[in-house]
């Protein structure tokens, strides 16, 4: 069967297939603190297609895993902006505290939470209308911050304590308490929420917690100044930003020893896996550069030019 269309209804449904297909895109929004913006990177193309003015210093990064919103703390201005990632504008500011640095989306998309630095808490917000719901209190300058795959249970890196708490949502209650080692920051979960990974800058090290008993079962040697982590290859991989000598730790999540070290951009900060679960973006705060590592053959295979102290710190890829 054949169709002929008029010039401007032709025009109008090429606009609306091609607006289609760039939101189903899965994209990368990364956070340049230094330059008050945000770089949008569509994936397949691994270029940046957008980059968005953010005032506050924006730091921290939850995007939602169906692509329509990415949420981006602000910690100079108190909260963290609200990011349409179908027009690639800011639609609003939330105020929260103004130490909020760790932010995180629920899986099932309900909720958000912010980590206050300054003032030991963790502020959960309804992710709906932004109406605060609780306020948690956890150890000393939490920042990190991950969901369970259920979304029962939020853990938190207490950086000034040397811990993670675990949350119990249904209660808003600390259920329990691990000591890891020293300045623990980024925090990284496997699929089926049972193993929970610890990066901790100041021990150059990365803790295995077993979340349903929470103890540590393991402490890998990384490199110097580890900042966060990301899992990849069906969780075989893990992957950690090493800040001080411009690399990323592959570690063997089955013998919990380091593979090999990747040479990045200048001091690799945020981390994060592509849906394919095999390609991770590294934002490199120094460089103002992402680099895209092959997990598979253990290769960087591109580097994308972001902005002025690109920081990424969260999970900064959409699932869809």
């Amino acid at each position: 069967m054949r169709y002929f269309f008029s010039n401007g209804f032709v025009a109008v449904w090429l606009i609306a297939l091609s607006t289609c297909q760039v939101w189903a895109a899965p994209f990368a929004c990364i956070s340049n603190q230094l330059s008050d913006s945000v770089s949008i990177i569509d994936t397949p193309t691994q270029q940046v297609i957008r980059t968005v003015p953010v005032t506050g210093k924006p730091a921290g990064v939850a995007m939602a895993r169906d692509g329509k919103f990415c949420y981006i703390s602000t910690p100079e201005a108190q909260g963290f902006a609200v990011l349409d990632m179908q027009t690639y504008q800011v639609i609003r500011h939330v105020a929260v505290s103004d130490g909020a640095l760790g932010i995180a989306l629920s899986p099932n998309q309900q909720f958000i939470f912010v980590a206050d630095w300054y003032h030991n808490t963790v502020s959960m917000l309804n992710a709906k209308d932004f109406t605060l719901l609780k306020t948690i209190t956890v150890g000393q300058s939490p920042s990190g911050l991950v969901v369970s795959p259920d979304s029962h249970w939020l853990y938190v890196a207490n950086r000034l304590s040397n811990s993670v708490s675990k949350i119990a949502l249904a209660d808003f209650s600390v259920d329990s308490t691990v000591t890891v080692g020293a300045h623990p920051f980024g925090l990284s979960l496997d699929g089926r929420g049972e193993r929970l990974y610890v990066v901790n800058v100041e021990s150059d090290d990365v803790s295995v917690v077993t979340t349903q008993t929470m103890q540590n079962i393991a402490t890998i040697p990384v490199s110097m100044l580890p900042y966060a982590a990301t899992l990849a290859l069906n969780d075989e991989r893990l992957l950690v930003t090493n800040q001080e000598d411009n690399s990323v730790s592959v570690i063997d999540t089955v013998t919990l020893k380091e593979l090999t070290r990747l040479t990045v951009g200048e001091r690799p900060e945020g981390i994060s896996t592509h849906p394919d679960d095999r390609l991770v973006y590294v934002a490199n705060w120094f460089e103002g550069t992402v680099s895209v590592l092959d997990a598979k053959t253990l290769r960087v295979v591109n580097t994308i030019k972001t902005g002025e102290g690109s920081r990424a710190f969260g999970q900064f890829i959409s699932t869809h």
